[in-house]
């Protein structure tokens, strides 16, 4: 399978403005510069996919997506599979850059996570 650049491009360009979000601001976002963005948006570098995941998450919308694997923005997080949801919370976690502000509501989502969690993280904190 061959990456559409092209396709990836476009839909970037999209959600840019869909967002009212301009090149500097998701650079800011995702910890890049305003000229790779705007290199993205030319079509003259593909981005890693440490970048492409970021990029997905500011936009809340899967990386198959900005792929073009997909038409279906949403991400597909099945119940069933709460091990794996834990994950992606974690490794969301990780992607934020010390110019991420995190949103009210994700916040809240943290700190209802340790409240859950009070006992078995007490037991294993380090002295």
């Amino acid at each position: 399978m061959n990456f559409d650049i092209e396709k990836f491009s476009y839909r970037l360009n999209v959600l840019l403005d869909e967002n009212n979000m301009s090149q500097t601001q998701l650079a800011r976002k995702i910890g890049t510069s305003n000229v790779t963005i705007c290199r993205y948006l030319t079509c003259d570098r593909i981005p890693r996919l440490d970048v492409l995941t970021r990029i997905a998450y500011v936009f809340n919308v899967s990386v198959d997506y900005l792929l073009g694997l997909t038409n279906d923005k949403n991400i597909q997080i099945s119940p069933e599979n709460s091990d794996l949801n834990m994950n992606l919370l974690v490794r969301d976690l990780f992607f934020l850059s010390p110019n991420y502000h995190l949103a009210e509501s994700q916040i809240e989502l943290i700190k209802k996570l340790l409240l859950a969690n009070e006992e078995f993280i007490l037991q294993h904190k380090r002295k």
